[in-house]
């Protein structure tokens, strides 16, 4: 099933290549779980463990996305997250950035209580589309009741 063209590379989507891998489907029913602020800033965060010159493998950023919504319940973790990914953004800006390996800066942020003032996500962190979500949360459930 085509979704549609990515927003960034423009390379087409398939919802079949996607789901290949068992922690590739876990992963997309774990974000299609989730609201969607808390679902959009937990994958930016998680890109934030990425380096360079490699794309995140599906079973490390399924853990990351475990271990991150364990730290917190939900508002108090978008929050933080977008927090987190603000503040990393700025280093990258600035030339300090490396790629996260664990979690203690979110850590640190939760217990600390900043970004719990942030209402909603920054416009850099939205979603090009508001149905696009409810349109792969339907295939992925789908995708779940089919036997492989």
């Amino acid at each position: 099933m085509q979704l549609t063209r990515c927003p960034i590379c423009h390379s087409r989507l398939s919802l079949e290549s996607l789901v290949q891998d068992e922690a590739g489907r876990d992963l997309l029913a774990l974000l299609a779980r989730l609201e969607k602020n808390t679902g959009t800033a937990l994958v930016t965060y998680i890109g934030l463990f990425r380096s360079p010159s490699r794309d995140l493998a599906n079973d490390r950023a399924l853990r990351l996305a475990n271990e991150a919504l364990e730290l917190a319940e939900p508002n108090a973790l978008t929050a933080a997250l977008v927090h987190t990914v603000e503040s990393m953004r700025a280093k990258q800006q600035l030339g300090h950035f490396k790629p996260l390996s664990n979690h203690n800066y979110l850590r640190r942020v939760l217990e600390n209580g900043q970004g719990a003032d942030i209402p909603a996500l920054p416009a850099g962190l939205a979603t090009p589309r508001q149905n696009a979500r409810a349109v792969v949360s339907s295939a992925i459930m789908d995708i779940k009741d089919t036997d492989w």
